[in-house]
């Protein structure tokens, strides 16, 4: 049995399959849904449909200029 994992963003009671996985949707399939966030959406909504890119994502900057890093 072959598995493969995508994440989405849920629009109402859809979820878009991925073009490359559609291939696979002439067999019966397991659907298993596993949320990743509770409560409200942490991001703000992107500008665009489509896969998600490493320009939608923002993450914080930490100054560690004045750390030190050991193995101690």
């Amino acid at each position: 049995m072959e598995a493969f994992e995508f994440q989405y963003v849920v629009d109402g009671d859809t979820i878009r399959i991925p073009d490359q996985y559609k291939q696979f949707l002439t067999k019966i399939i397991k659907v298993t849904i596993v949320p990743l966030n509770e409560g409200k959406i942490k991001y703000a909504p992107r500008g665009g449909a489509g896969l998600l890119t490493p320009d939608d994502i923002s993450y914080p900057k930490i100054d560690t200029s004045g750390w030190k890093f050991d193995r101690e």
